[in-house]
């Protein structure tokens, strides 16, 4: 069970930014607190969340991160879903729909739907497990580790393979009455990543990460 932390602190004016904390609800500064293990600083003001310390966030969270690069590499690889209409079948994958955009001289469609379905949520995924990698292994902390995770919580809101899920329901749904639909494995997968894309969010304890990135804050 979490421990609300009260932050009743009032702010010096000699106090480095490294030691404060925004409020990301209301934007009043607080001074860092250092927490133990499942416990979180609220906002004295608004009472949102501050800070955590979630327990075995590193190793979950890298675990999460790494099942979710492989669901989305079988996304690519596998079949995502099959029509058969008057004894003619065929098979598309998220790759071949890319193709087919491209070809249909709808380029720039095609090119956002490779960027924000493959290439933005995998580049998220590969800085997130690397950064998580190299602290969970002991490995020496580099500036680059920093501006990995820095664009890893950047690059968050244009991963959107869950708007993508959410337009191929709707238009499986108005065209199953037209031919008959078979979903593949790549269906699922993705759909398995979007929530898992949930559970990393849940896991991830930012704070605790930038701490081992900034073992001298």
């Amino acid at each position: 069970m979490t421990t609300p932390v009260d932050l009743t602190d009032q702010l010096s004016n000699q106090v480095s930014s490294g030691a404060l904390i925004a409020c990301p609800g209301c934007d009043l500064l607080h001074h860092r607190q250092r927490l133990h293990t499942g416990e979180f600083a609220r906002c004295e003001r608004c009472a949102d969340v501050l800070q955590t310390r979630k327990p075995h966030t590193i190793d979950r969270a890298l675990a999460a991160v790494l099942a979710g690069i492989v669901l989305l590499l079988l996304s690519l690889c596998l079949p995502f879903m099959s029509l058969s209409r008057s004894g003619i079948e065929s098979t598309i994958s998220v790759l071949d729909a890319v193709s087919s955009l491209w070809m249909s001289n709808m380029r720039w469609l095609g090119l956002m739907t490779l960027g924000f379905i493959v290439l933005l949520p995998l580049a998220r995924l590969v800085l997130l497990g690397w950064v998580l990698w190299r602290i969970r292994f002991g490995r020496k902390v580099r500036r680059s580790m920093k501006l990995a995770f820095r664009w890893a919580l950047k690059l968050e809101p244009w991963a959107m393979a869950d708007i993508f899920m959410v337009g191929v329901v709707v238009s499986l749904v108005k065209i199953s009455s037209l031919a008959n639909l078979q979903v593949g494995l790549a269906f699922w997968s993705l759909l398995a990543l979007v929530a898992l894309s949930v559970l990393i969010n849940l896991l991830l304890c930012r704070d605790t990460v930038w701490i081992h990135l900034s073992p001298n804050r």
